[in-house]
């Protein structure tokens, strides 16, 4: 018999495969695998279109869930964090944010980070370890159930961790998400932030998904970048500009560069033409976003809208999307760079 691990922890075709090894037929499996993404069950016992005795062999892979909500903060902009205990009593934070006709969800994929980013509460807890795939789906499955006006319609792997350095689990919960019989979200509307894993922007620029890529850049040189971002000592800006632009004619869809404005260290007028040589070189939008304070950190005062003039003064002849995105959420530790999974 299979190892036993918890059913959402398989795909499709595995599902197929262990109720085979049951004798049984293996439409089965598509039913275990709809009951469970489409439907989103809580129980073994839903699954009324199976035979008591199927039921039975399944009762070993109860419970379902692969995480619990424990808690659950809103936003005066409408925004919402759920924190989420896993089985081994590990935390994990996810951001719901709603639209007027559907909402996004930003997904975690590490209990913490490697990476140690300087502006980043997540990096400053360090790594525990990998999500799991259905961890990761898990995610949404339990947050839907009494969350889902507006219906999801996009998902950004943004939340805590690197995606990148869990790339096998994040390419098969893309897959099991995206999957005809399960939740059916469309790729396109998917989007995986990393702060420049180059190995894993080439492989997962073949890797036959149609999702987007957004590249947290944050500083044009890398004397910059070293100080806030460590990982660029191992793959500095140059070598993530030509895995960028392999992944851009790999895939079609421009690529997002984020620059979390740190006003006084990344804005000059200098570092602002050094940024421009860099993102012209690939088609790409660049998405400025105000740095949320961390921890007892106070909020800026800074005056975002004059620093959002000296960007487009400098891009506003180029082919490159600006965008300032006001990250919500804020207030409840829920925007960019605050996620830290505490209870």
């Amino acid at each position: 018999m299979n190892a036993i691990k918890p059913l959402k922890e398989y795909n499709q075709e595995e599902l197929q495969e262990l109720v085979k090894s049951w004798g049984e037929k293996p439409f089965h499996g598509k039913q275990i695998f709809a009951a469970l993404f489409r439907r989103g069950i809580k129980s073994i016992d839903e699954m009324t279109d199976l035979s008591l005795n199927l039921r039975g062999l399944l009762a070993d892979y109860f419970p379902l869930d692969l995480l619990e909500p424990v808690e659950l903060q809103r936003a005066t902009d409408k925004a919402a964090k759920v924190l989420f205990r896993l089985r081994d009593g590990e935390f994990i934070e996810s951001v719901w944010m709603p639209e007027v006709s559907h909402a996004v969800q930003c997904l975690s994929t590490q209990v913490g980070c490697p990476l140690d980013c300087s502006f980043c509460a997540t990096g400053k807890m360090g790594f525990v370890r990998n999500l799991t795939r259905g961890e990761i789906v898990d995610q949404i499955l339990v947050f839907r159930r009494e969350h889902n006006d507006p219906p999801l319609r996009n998902v950004v792997f943004m939340g805590m961790g690197e995606p990148l350095l869990n790339y096998d689990n994040l390419v098969q919960a893309i897959r099991i998400l995206s999957h005809s019989n399960g939740l059916a979200l469309s790729q396109r509307r998917m989007t995986v932030s990393t702060a420049g894993i180059v190995p894993g922007i080439e492989k997962l620029a073949d890797e036959g998904l149609h999702v987007k890529l957004a590249v947290s850049l944050n500083a044009p040189t890398d004397d910059l970048r070293d100080k806030l971002m460590p990982i660029n000592k191992k793959y500095p800006i140059a070598d993530i500009i030509a895995a960028a632009i392999r992944f851009q004619k790999k895939n079609g869809f421009r690529v997002t560069f984020e620059y979390a404005l740190m006003p006084g260290v990344n804005d000059t007028p200098e570092m602002i033409r050094k940024l421009k040589s860099w993102v012209i070189q690939v088609p790409s939008k660049l998405n400025l976003i105000p740095i949320n304070p961390i921890g007892e950190q106070g909020p800026s005062n800074a005056n975002w809208d004059e620093i959002f003039d000296r960007f487009y003064h400098v891009f506003q002849k180029e082919k490159v999307t600006l965008t300032m995105r006001r990250s919500r959420g804020a207030e409840i530790q829920a925007a960019c760079g605050q996620l830290a999974g505490k209870k």
